[in-house]
């Protein structure tokens, strides 16, 4: 399966604003622990948190794989 191309740069913005609000429900569930900020933070907190984490390691890999590709070209 390929991904869509997006800029590196949109790509690793993006995932600093999910890691944000990631880390948002994680701080609301911390000064506020009653059942709804939890549960926010434990599901959609941490799926928020993965796919900013995927979303940069992406650009990682794509961004190591281009600089061997151009380091091997002749």
């Amino acid at each position: 399966m390929k991904l869509p191309s997006i800029p590196a740069m949109t790509a690793l913005r993006a995932s600093a604003v999910l890691t944000l609000v990631g880390l948002a429900l994680m701080v609301w569930s911390m000064l506020e622990p009653t059942v709804l900020p939890v549960m926010l933070a434990m599901s959609v907190g941490q799926g928020v948190g993965c796919m900013a984490f995927a979303l940069y390691v992406h650009v990682v890999i794509r961004d190591l794989r281009r600089e061997r590709r151009d380091r091997d070209a002749p």
